[in-house]
């Protein structure tokens, strides 16, 4: 049986890229927590994601560690250590695939 393959271009909006494509969240607020270590992170909700990734990065380093995967466009990380600046990301997940992620956001953890 011979294999025959069909070229499709990927839709802009599921491209996986930071160029601000539609169905990409953004921006992200990052605000402190009323908690050492905690940091809230928040995004206008998109009509038809059902679900954001949201990933972390310490600044300065290229190892970005998904933290979670959830329904709502807000979101308490605790546990981080004071003083220390991180970079965080999300992504919109749809029935057909998902976004390209968000702008980094940073903050300072107190």
């Amino acid at each position: 049986m011979k294999n025959s393959f069909i070229k499709i271009e990927v839709p802009e909006e599921f491209r996986n890229d930071n160029s601000g494509i539609p169905g990409t969240p953004g921006p992200v607020y990052a605000t402190l927590g009323s908690l050492p270590g905690e940091i809230l992170l928040q995004w206008d909700s998109i009509g038809n994601a059902s679900k954001y990734v949201i990933e972390i990065s310490k600044i300065n380093s290229a190892k970005w560690l998904k933290l979670d995967i959830i329904k709502d466009p807000l979101y308490c990380i605790t546990g981080l250590k004071p003083g220390v600046e991180y970079s965080f990301r999300v992504a919109a997940v749809y029935t057909e695939g998902t976004s390209g992620w968000s702008r980094e956001v940073t903050k300072k953890a107190k």
